[in-house]
């Protein structure tokens, strides 16, 4: 029998596809705010775009118990986000802790409540039918390592004695060597490489999640300017394995307003305001449409790899500094991730980046270039 040769499109295709298997699947994990639920009903979320979505989030109380309420993880919104998931083939985890979460968890995972509040968490998982735990405990630090370890452990092990196995994820920032420790006990280890920057004393303006740090430094410090870059390497440095790490993008942006203050890497005598506002919201104050980069205001940083809008001082008005994430944004996250052989990325939050009043096909542009990024042209 006479074999014919494969073409050289087909060889590519396979040694594509072999490559994708053996680091596994990039997986782009979506955070689900109860409290946006009305903004973006669950039936609606493009599954396509996500390989996991994470339903935030159930807060630690010091008592080992946990509140579901305060952000709106209410029965039906519980259910909705399940039923839809599942039937678009997708994981879905619910998160626990978020800002400000540190004090509760420091109660919960004492060696008096641990128990009691991996109980909780446990039964909230089996009951509402998820498929694992995002522990986001913020903030963190070292003092915290022993009961955060043995709480961890615990979890797991509670966890592989489910089937089936449910997944334990985390979203971190800090302590990047205890994470490295504890990476074999996590399916996703997530930097969240946003919100890097404020008005803090001694600092400059600058971007809320620069994927480089642009060769700046902080002026009171000489340290280098806050990045997404600067973070992962400094858990890969730490130990953490490329394919248990995750980078992060935001659906929110900050809008710092002061005098002097319309772009970034700007000082000030006086400290500007900042304020963190969703991308719809933004998009719609500032008339930003996606694809177009004719806005007078729009800014591309190539340096650190940043989107903003620079509105100068004007008519009574003083400057702003507009930084978020736009589709180019996504596309070098996912071009980072991969040239990197990252696990993969989250996007922080998916109602937040939904422009519910603009027409279907227009609607969540910003999740569509995020879906473009995980499936490049070439790849399989």
């Amino acid at each position: 029998m006479m074999i014919r040769p494969r073409s050289p499109a087909i060889l590519l295709f396979l040694a594509l596809f072999a490559a994708t298997a053996a680091r596994g699947e990039v997986w782009v994990t979506g955070y689900y705010t109860g409290w946006r639920q009305n903004r973006l009903p669950a039936d609606r979320i493009d599954f396509d775009a996500v390989t996991h979505v994470v339903h935030f989030a159930v807060v630690p109380r010091a008592d080992g118990t946990i509140d579901a309420a305060s952000n709106m993880l209410t029965p039906a919104n519980v259910a909705s986000a399940v039923r839809a998931a599942h039937l678009a083939g997708k994981k879905i985890l619910f998160a626990v802790g978020g800002r400000d979460s540190r004090a509760g968890f420091e109660g919960a995972m004492s060696d008096r409540n641990r128990d009691v509040f991996i109980a909780a968490l446990i039964r909230f998982l089996r009951e509402h039918r998820y498929d694992g735990i995002d522990v986001d405990m913020e903030d963190m630090g070292p003092e915290n390592a022993r009961d955060y370890s043995a709480f961890i452990k615990d979890l797991r092990e509670r966890l592989d004695a489910i089937s089936p196995r449910p997944l334990l994820t985390a979203a971190v920032l800090w302590e990047p060597a205890l994470f490295a420790r504890l990476s074999g006990r996590f399916d996703q280890v997530n930097v969240m490489t946003y919100g890097l920057s404020g008005p803090y004393p001694g600092w400059i303006s600058w971007h809320d999640g620069a994927l480089y740090d642009g060769g700046g430094r902080l002026p009171n410090s000489k340290r280098k300017l806050p990045s997404a870059d600067g973070l992962i390497k400094s858990f890969l440095a730490a130990g953490v394995a490329p394919s248990k790490l995750g980078i992060g993008l935001s659906f929110n942006g900050s809008v710092w307003t002061g005098s002097g203050v319309d772009g970034p890497r700007a000082a000030w005598a006086e400290p500007p305001r900042v304020k963190s506002v969703p991308y719809y919201a933004l998009a719609a104050a500032y008339k930003i449409t996606e694809y177009d980069y004719d806005h007078p205001a729009y800014r591309w940083d190539d340096e650190a790899g940043a989107a903003y809008l620079s509105v100068p001082a004007g008519g009574g008005a003083t400057g702003q500094f507009v930084s978020y994430a736009n589709e180019i944004t996504a596309e070098r996250m996912g071009r980072y991730v991969r040239e990197r052989g990252l696990g993969g990325m989250i996007v922080w939050d998916l109602a937040a980046g939904y422009r519910a009043e603009l027409p279907a096909g227009r609607r969540d542009l910003l999740l569509q270039a995020v879906k473009k990024a995980r499936f490049p042209p070439g790849e399989p």
